[in-house]
């Protein structure tokens, strides 16, 4: 098999790597985090193209890569405006022109709906995760001696997946993406992309991932009261967590009308260079919504654009929604919308 071609990080990525590694004064990302005041993970992501800095950060990166001097007898620091000379201050107001341009221009083609959120450039593995229906629900089909044994029919959220699958790959026809279930992961699956569809009732994947997600500000919550799924609570200040609950209709014969969709993207606990995401819901009906929110042609573009404006260079944010259902289907929701947004967070605030 002829290996696949890489993927070219974007220029501003390109661009702030050779900063780091060309000439004499070669640094780590270890030690370019430090003075950042960022992780080691989010320099990773800056050159990688998964995250572009902020303006202060291109400040940052233009004050001390302008002059030899913030490197001296092995002491690395960012000099102050007032210690910088003309010549100095020309090369750094110079370099952050140039590196705001990088990242602006890069912003406005985004904006113009090139690829978001499941454009995966630098070509590592994407693996789905969908978990697995209980021996006891899943057809005749499934089972494995049955002469029309069906694998297929054993996964979970099995709308949400093909939806999904189809759409990553034709984003990244280069790239390696495989839909499994949980006993399927290997060592090297669980440090690729990783999109968890569903939530901890079929899907233990979907619960030891977010065992390892410390801030995560949303839980998902097993209920009597909802035997065919977990409702998502948030605690709010120092009060009582508040519940988020599917809708029903008045007419027991509609059945649902609302579901709540959850949808998480944070660096991959288990390699922070590569994302963990959460499409999730109370039923079903949300994680389809999770997934179509940046799927559905009519509505991903502007779904894209408002995630992309609210949560900027956040690495790690979350959106609880609605999912709203009409006449038994599953309605894409427009998160720009404010009556369907429930709850939104992010690591930048």
């Amino acid at each position: 098999m002829a290996p696949r071609p890489r993927r070219t990080p974007p220029p501003l990525a390109r661009r702030l790597k050779a900063l780091r590694t060309a000439g004499p004064r070669q640094l780590t990302q270890s030690s370019l985090a430090r003075f950042l005041h960022v992780g080691e993970s989010t320099v990773s992501s800056y050159e990688t193209g998964q995250a572009a800095p902020g303006d202060e950060t291109l400040r940052i990166y233009a004050t001390f890569f302008a002059t030899s001097r913030s490197q001296s007898n092995g002491q690395l620091r960012v000099l102050n405006e007032d210690e910088l000379s003309g010549p100095e201050r020309e090369e750094r107001d110079s370099l952050l022109g140039e590196l705001l341009r990088l990242r602006d221009g890069a912003s406005s083609s985004r904006a113009q709906g090139r690829r978001g959120t499941w454009d995966f450039t630098d070509d590592t593995p994407v693996r789905l995760v969908c978990g697995k229906i209980p021996a006891g629900d899943v057809s005749s089909l499934a089972e494995p001696t049955n002469p029309n044994f069906t694998k297929l029919l054993t996964y979970a959220d099995l709308d949400a997946m093909v939806e999904l699958f189809g759409h990553i790959r034709a984003e990244n026809p280069s790239t390696d993406v495989r839909f499994m279930q949980p006993d399927d992961m290997s060592d090297a699956d669980l440090s690729y992309h990783v999109v968890v569809l569903g939530g901890l009732g079929w899907n233990q994947t979907t619960g030891s991932f977010l065992a390892l997600l410390d801030d995560l500000p949303v839980q998902q919550v097993d209920s009597d009261d909802f035997p065919d799924g977990e409702f998502f609570t948030v605690k709010i200040d120092d009060g009582e967590p508040r519940r988020y609950v599917p809708q029903k209709s008045r007419n027991a014969a509609f059945g649902l009308v609302e579901d709540v969709g959850f949808f998480a993207r944070y660096p991959n606990p288990y390699n922070s260079a590569t994302t963990l995401t959460i499409c999730n819901g109370v039923h079903s009906r949300g994680v389809l919504g999770a997934v179509r929110l940046l799927t559905n042609p009519s509505l991903s573009g502007r779904n894209e654009e408002y995630l992309a404006t609210r949560f900027q260079d956040a690495l790690k944010y979350v959106v609880l929604f609605r999912v709203p259902i009409n006449n038994g289907k599953t309605v894409t929701p427009e998160i720009g919308n404010p009556r369907n947004r429930l709850f939104e967070w992010s690591d930048l605030g």
